[in-house]
């Protein structure tokens, strides 16, 4: 059976209150959208389970890389039918407690399960837009002098 608009719409709403929860720092809450044995995979690495997700997120939040920022989810794609969905969606990472600026753009591919608390992330793979390791590269190349 294919998935209704009120599932689709409710899948939507997991992905943007996880990443709400994730600008607001709210560990425990961006966790909760993960079944217990759900995946993470970006380009810092693939974390499975509850624990190794809180451990990634905790250092990531800790070292600062979540400071200022607000994610913004557009262009979603939810297709599946009865108990599972795939999701496409873009994200732009803005940093906003500075005058505005796109930190990161990406790509999320996501597998979603409905399950008795809602439906929730199987997995969730972030690929993040070559464009923003680019410009990184310019700004260490820039430093160093390179190119003079």
């Amino acid at each position: 059976m294919p998935l209704s608009v009120e599932d689709k719409l409710t899948i939507v709403e997991l992905s943007n209150a996880q990443m709400r929860s994730l600008d607001n720092h709210d560990i425990d809450a961006w966790l909760e959208a993960w079944i217990p044995d759900g995946k993470f995979i970006a380009t810092y690495g693939t974390f499975a389970g509850h624990r190794a997700i809180r451990e990634f997120i905790e250092g990531h939040i800790a070292a600062g890389k979540e400071d200022g920022a607000r994610h913004l989810m557009t262009n979603y794609v939810v297709e599946g039918d009865g108990d599972t969905a795939a999701v496409t969606c873009a994200v732009t990472k803005l940093q906003v407690d500075e005058p505005p600026f796109i930190i990161a753009s990406g790509t999320y591919h996501d597998v979603v399960v409905r399950t008795q608390k809602g439906w929730r992330f199987e997995s969730r793979r972030l690929d993040i837009d070559r464009g923003v390791f680019a410009r990184a590269e310019l700004q260490t190349a820039a430093v160093n002098g390179v190119g003079k």
